[in-house]
């Protein structure tokens, strides 16, 4: 029986942070672990070879900025192609929002992790939102499919992509443990964390007024992650204000962005997670914390009721007083902490390797003419 060829895009893994850059990481190795005898896969390139760069999505330069979005254009539009030629693959998964206008007879899946590009304007710069809502649209021809992380990010890209005729399915990432190496250096004796980039519709500022509403004079705030988001710094800036007003810099800390290594120290020792986001198209940190037997506190929106199931304990979204009601909760029961616990880890087994890749397979051998 000859084999479905597959083309996996892989190159934004050089410069990708937080969830996109996890989520390539994982189908690579999802693939790796339990990929199908009936498919053969091809990559674009050599993962452990694509450095890691966070310098051009980071930057408060914008002339930095679009010199790696230059560079993007070049390799989605010219060099993918060609590599599209050279494979003659069946089918080609970009993961990262944007696939190329030309593929040839190569049916494309493309991941639209979320629509928070759609339904946030104010929260991307003018140019860039137009100029990379452009590029996602003219890579889905009609023969395109849609993939995205949960069925609430469903429902937002069906409304968004309502005159298309592609189809649009969910499959849930996988998530796996840190298995990094040791590392040690000095974290607070008992603390709160947070680990995501500094969006606005983080809502850290709940968490952090939260926090303060709290005043437990043994107990710190982590808000880790890149502080910069597309060269948007208003957030971090409100963050710096509200602590300097309430006089908080011993009890919050900011260390920016954190490797994977640092991340498993913060959660093994952390007393709780909180996630305050008003929107997410999955929410990962809710499977590490599990992994790390953390109990997890979250915002009451569908997607987290959708991943979290009875396994977290949620919080009216935007309000500081419930979350501080919440918060006392679970660090003072050590009862529901366990329980917590408990559900977390049981839950987690569902998010694995084997059902993330069979979920694009399914697709991929069910759609053979």
């Amino acid at each position: 029986m000859k084999k479905v060829k597959v083309l996996i895009d892989l190159y934004y893994y050089k410069a990708a942070v937080s969830g996109i850059r996890s989520y390539i990481s994982e189908l690579k190795k999802s693939i790796d672990d339990h990929g199908s005898d009936q498919i053969q896969y091809f990559f674009s390139h050599d993962i452990n070879k694509l450095s890691f760069n966070n310098t051009y999505l980071n930057s408060s330069n914008r002339f930095i900025r679009w010199v790696f979005q230059l560079k993007y254009l070049v390799y989605k539009q010219i060099v993918l192609p060609i590599k599209i030629f050279v494979y003659k693959p069946d089918y080609l998964i970009c993961s990262d929002y944007i696939a190329p206008i030309i593929s040839f007879n190569t049916k494309k899946i493309t991941v639209i992790h979320d629509s928070l590009f759609w339904d946030y304007p104010e929260n991307y710069k003018f140019l860039w939102r137009k100029y990379f809502i452009s590029l996602v649209n003219l890579g889905i021809d009609s023969k395109a499919q849609i993939i995205t992380t949960s069925m609430y990010s469903k429902n937002n890209l069906i409304r968004i992509f309502f005159n298309k005729t592609n189809k649009i399915n969910y499959i849930y990432q996988t998530f796996t443990y840190f298995k990094t190496k040791e590392i040690d250096f000095q974290t607070p004796e008992k603390f709160i964390l947070h680990v995501g980039s500094f969006e606005k519709r983080k809502d850290l500022l709940t968490l952090l007024k939260a926090f303060h509403l709290l005043k437990e004079d043994n107990l710190k705030l982590v808000l880790a992650g890149a502080q910069i988001f597309h060269g948007d710094d208003r957030v971090i800036k409100k963050i710096k204000r509200y602590i300097e007003k309430n006089k908080l810099y011993d009890k919050v800390i900011l260390p920016g962005f954190i490797s994977k290594e640092r991340a498993a120290v913060f959660y093994k020792r952390a007393s709780l997670y909180v996630f305050p986001s008003l929107d997410e198209g999955f929410g990962i940190p809710i499977l590490e914390a599990f992994s790390f037997s953390i109990p997890v506190i979250c915002s009451d929106i569908p997607v987290f009721r959708e991943i979290g199931k009875n396994s977290v304990t949620y919080f009216k979204a935007g309000d500081p007083n419930s979350l501080v009601n919440k918060i006392k909760l679970v660090l003072y029961s050590n009862d529901l902490r366990k329980k917590l616990v408990n559900i977390g880890k049981e839950h987690l087994k569902k998010f694995n390797r084997k059902n993330f890749i069979k979920g694009f397979e399914e697709i991929i051998l069910n759609n053979q003419n």
